[in-house]
């Protein structure tokens, strides 16, 4: 009877000997770099976001249209709790022009930025 392991050695490759793995550290340093990198970019996304209507809110407290700020203050749809507030915004959009209409608009774009905390 022949023997299997000397008839199937030509054919067969033998099992190669169990080695610990070994970490391959460029490209594990390269992946946490790049998941580090998207990490940051994330944070400063949602940050640039959160603080979106507070730059706005404070480019309309400038603004030297001041029925137009207005409305756009009203588009913004932030809503104080009182109804002063309201009304005050709603006399700015609608009714003539006064003296201390920038000063109002100021005021107001202030109260609606105290608001959004």
């Amino acid at each position: 009877m022949p023997d299997p392991r000397q008839d199937l050695a030509d054919i067969v490759e033998p099992a190669l000997a169990a080695a610990p793995a070994q970490p391959d550290f460029p490209a594990a340093l390269a992946l946490g770099a790049l998941l580090l990198a998207a990490l940051l970019i994330a944070a400063g996304y949602w940050r640039w976001r959160r603080t979106e209507t507070r730059r706005r809110l404070r480019q309309l407290a400038e603004s030297a249209d001041i029925p137009a700020a207005a409305a756009e203050l009203a588009r913004l749809r932030l809503r104080p709790a009182d109804d002063a507030w309201q009304a005050e915004l709603d006399r700015l959009r609608f009714a003539l022009p006064r003296p201390d209409a920038a000063a109002t608009l100021a005021r107001l774009c202030r109260q609606a930025e105290a608001g959004l905390n």
